[in-house]
């Protein structure tokens, strides 16, 4: 199987099977559902290609550019999220 990394939440092993899956991902299993509610791991954003001459009214599309990006402010929600827990954990 293929290599694993620490998820960037938990520090526990990521999947190797999920990597394989995955390559760009950064969370295990577990955190990848949670952070759903949060926007997901990832955006995801296309932009038509546009095969008409410039300048002209006419408006010609080609195929779809789709973009991924990782959703920072989801990963910072859920991190705050995780030391919430941690923190309410070690006080009960």
């Amino acid at each position: 199987m293929g290599k694993s990394r620490p998820c960037e939440i938990c520090m526990q092993p990521i999947q190797p099977e999920r990597i394989e899956i995955l390559p760009d991902t950064h969370l295990c299993c577990d955190h990848a559902r949670k952070i759903a509610k949060f926007g997901g791991e990832f955006t995801i954003t296309a932009v038509r290609e546009r095969t008409s001459k410039a300048g002209s009214l006419k408006k010609n599309y080609g195929g779809v550019t789709p973009s991924k990006r990782r959703n920072h402010r989801a990963l910072e929600q859920l991190r705050d999220e995780y030391l919430e827990e941690q923190e309410q954990r070690k006080n009960s």
